[in-house]
């Protein structure tokens, strides 16, 4: 039987920031001007409408540009500071260079700066040259490494790029040369020659490169995913979903994928070995990983937006049973037994070892993002087994709702449980689940197991503690 629980995805959504008035439109508040040079690195020039004194990159939750970005302004200084990536000049100025080693590599819990496409193409993702303007160091220090407390936005900011390829974005092809406004974390810019194929729920531009068994059944899988999730959400997604997939070889064992959701798009990679062939455990896996993130389309239905790391638990949960939920559809009886007992023994056995270290709240502080995944999985369980009258869709579709209702539309946990109490859940139920996300627990599997329990999913436990059976709910599409 497959295990296609024991990969670890990174699966990415998109958290805006507070935009100022004419990141909307209008004049850009800054122009950054990309493109490759002979030496196969790139050149990226800012140039500002006024002059800046510091400033931060507004996605730094990783160190990676101290290694591959190069200043090539004198009387500028870049460098870490504070956990931000940050540019402080000596007196304020309006332009500043930088020679850049293009990333091509995953990052964890942010998207790739720059996707390579085994038949040539590239995609670009815009929102990593996004900046955030501040008085000096000292008012980046007064963050205290957490964006959400700036009371500012991005610089509205446009992204210049010439290319001798074609360029899409947003679902329109441009010939030669591209002036695109960075909006909210930004999208990805794809340069290549593949073209748009487009279907009844998407429109994508795959990797020419992909084995011949996956390319001649991407579009029906994909339809069968999209079909199913509108019927069991309710509602159509109101913008077809633009999807890019890019194929990194066969080179590594075994599979694995990355992807993220921005707005309307999917941007996801795939690659290893078990895709040279077809075979159920690579199938069984990508179905789960094309649905995990077509989910997100669903969860940022109507403006909503998802809170910082912390609240990550929710959406990823949500879309983990749902992602799992499908995939068990399509099987029967002692397979579809045998998939899910797998699924869920790993995702336990996981999101104790994560809270022996502390509250869930703190996983991605304590580099055990991945948790969010495992636990927020099985609180979602709990949650569709705490709301008798309610499925886990019904919930959600309401959660939105009250999301977007209020001044700044985020899925935090607070919303998270108001919604719970809203539908029925007691005190005690929703207390179940918030001793998971905030306390130090001194026991979490059995806390875990008592939240199961208490939720009428009848978990069941081996000697060894190992969780192998529980009343999981497989939801289809009528």
């Amino acid at each position: 039987m497959p295990r296609p629980y024991l990969l670890l995805i990174i699966g990415l959504i998109s958290t805006s920031f507070m935009l100022s008035a004419t990141a909307q439109g209008g004049k850009a508040d800054a122009v950054v001007e990309i493109g490759p040079m002979e030496s196969g690195d790139w050149k990226v020039s800012y140039e500002f409408a006024e002059p800046q004194s510091a400033l931060a990159f507004a996605r730094s939750r990783n160190d990676y540009r101290s290694a591959t970005w190069t200043l090539e302004t004198e009387g500028a200084r870049f460098g870490r500071a504070f956990d931000f990536d940050v540019i402080i000049f000596d007196e304020p100025a309006k332009a500043v260079d930088f020679s850049i080693i293009p990333l091509t590599s995953a990052i964890e819990a942010d998207y790739t700066p720059f996707v390579t496409f085994s038949d040539g193409g590239l995609a670009i993702y815009e929102g990593q040259f996004s900046l955030i303007p501040f008085e000096d160091l000292d008012a980046i220090e007064a963050l205290e490494g957490d964006l959400d407390n700036t009371e500012t936005g991005p610089l509205a900011m446009d992204v210049k790029l010439t290319s001798d390829k074609p360029i899409i974005v947003d679902g329109d092809v441009h010939d030669g040369a591209l002036t695109h406004r960075i909006r909210g974390d930004g999208t990805y810019i794809y340069m290549g020659d593949s073209e748009t194929q487009t279907f009844d729920s998407f429109a994508v531009v795959l990797d020419q490169g992909l084995p011949d068994w996956l390319q001649a059944r991407f579009d029906s899988d994909l339809e069968t995913i999209f079909n199913q999730l509108e019927g069991l959400w309710g509602f159509e997604l109101k913008e077809k979903a633009t999807i890019l997939l890019a194929y990194k070889g066969t080179g590594g064992q075994g599979f694995s994928a990355t992807g993220g959701a921005l707005d309307n798009l999917l941007m996801m990679e795939v690659g290893g070995s078990e895709f040279s062939k077809a075979n159920f455990n690579a199938l069984s896996y990508l179905q789960w990983f094309f649905a995990h993130e077509a989910v997100h389309l669903f969860q940022t239905t109507g403006g909503a937006e998802f809170a910082g790391d912390s609240d990550a638990w929710i959406h990823e949960g949500a879309a983990n049973t749902i992602a799992y939920s499908f995939v068990a559809a399509q099987l029967e009886g002692e397979d579809r037994e045998k998939f899910l007992a797998g699924v869920y023994a790993n995702a336990f056995k996981e999101c104790a070892a994560a809270l022996e270290g502390g509250p869930l709240k703190d996983a991605a502080k304590r580099d055990s993002f991945s948790a969010n995944y495992s636990c927020g999985d099985l609180i979602a369980q709990a949650t569709d087994g705490f709301l008798k009258r309610k499925t886990l869709y019904e919930f959600w579709n309401r959660l939105l709702q009250n999301a977007v209702s209020l001044d700044q539309p985020r899925v935090n946990e607070s919303l998270y449980f108001t919604t719970m109490q809203l539908f029925g859940a007691t005190r005690a139920n929703r207390n179940k689940i918030r001793a998971i996300v905030e306390e130090e627990l001194d026991d979490p599997a059995e806390a875990l197991a008592d939240m199961l329990e208490s939720a009428g999913l009848e978990p069941e436990f081996d000697g060894k503690g190992n969780l192998v059976k529980m009343n999981w709910p497989v939801y289809a599409a009528e």
